[in-house]
């Protein structure tokens, strides 16, 4: 089946590679920054965070932006990537980010508006996605 897109697939982008989905995409967002939430969260219980509610608002953003860039950087998937199997890699060559790409993208991912702008793109692709020359692939099941 083809669309307008250029002759690629519905789901595909111009190279016909399998994207990612909205809702898989957003769940694995959720899941990651879950998960830096709740590493904060102990990291205040054992004494090595900033104490109060105003420490957990800068904590988690720090650490997601560190935690993401690490994930991007040494491999092309995060823990919510994984679990929900899709991958970030490069637009262009398919491999991974790099680290000023990879930390371009977390730091606009973690100011929510330009996540929001997937919902306008037809290939799903964000503001930090065409900032950081990335895109969202599914992962082949094994």
């Amino acid at each position: 089946m083809t669309t307008e897109r250029g002759g690629a697939e519905a789901g595909a982008d111009e190279a016909g590679q399998d994207l990612a989905g909205l809702g898989e995409r957003f769940t694995a967002l959720f899941i990651d920054w879950v998960a830096c939430l709740v590493l904060t969260y102990l990291l205040e219980w054992i004494g090595l965070g900033i104490p109060g509610p105003a420490g957990v608002n800068v904590a988690t953003p720090v650490l997601f932006i560190v935690y993401y860039s690490f994930a991007m950087t040494v491999g092309s998937q995060s823990l919510g990537m994984a679990i929900m199997r899709i991958a970030c890699v490069s637009a262009a060559t398919g491999g991974r980010l790099g680290l000023p790409r990879a930390v371009l993208r977390a730091v606009l991912l973690s100011l929510v508006l330009p996540a929001l702008t997937t919902l306008a793109d037809p290939y799903h692709r964000g503001l930090h996605d065409r900032a950081a020359g990335s895109v969202m692939l599914k992962v082949a099941g094994a």
